[in-house]
């Protein structure tokens, strides 16, 4: 596999999907985000996804990906592309599914049947 880094400007929707479906890892380096969009979508297509730790990715990535301190991202990113590759893959599609559509309105229904 390819070992570099593309950083990428601001995508269309169409070019943002074919990018991340052809990559490796979602890097996501701030924390400053109010929702992480861009690493819920590297999910849903089972991207895994190496994050700076913060309160949000906390809450969204989850089990889905790897949380790190800023001075630990290197070694996750290369732990990332190397031997937890699939690992990492699986465990971030099965967390995007948490966020569909069909799951949503499942919580939802079932909020209403217990109410």
């Amino acid at each position: 596999p390819e070992r570099r880094a593309h950083i990428r400007g601001a995508l269309g929707p169409e070019d943002r999907a074919a990018v991340l479906a052809g990559a490796s890892a979602y890097v996501a380096t701030s924390a400053l985000s109010a929702w992480p969009w861009r690493a819920m979508e590297a999910m849903a297509l089972s991207v895994q996804v190496v994050a700076v730790d913060s309160g949000v990715h906390r809450d969204v990535i989850s089990e889905g990906g790897t949380l790190v301190a800023l001075e630990e991202l290197s070694d996750a990113v290369t732990d990332a592309v190397g031997a937890g590759a699939r690992r990492l893959s699986v465990m971030a599609g099965d967390r995007a599914r948490a966020f569909s559509w069909a799951s949503s309105a499942e919580r939802v229904w079932s909020l209403h049947a217990d109410l």
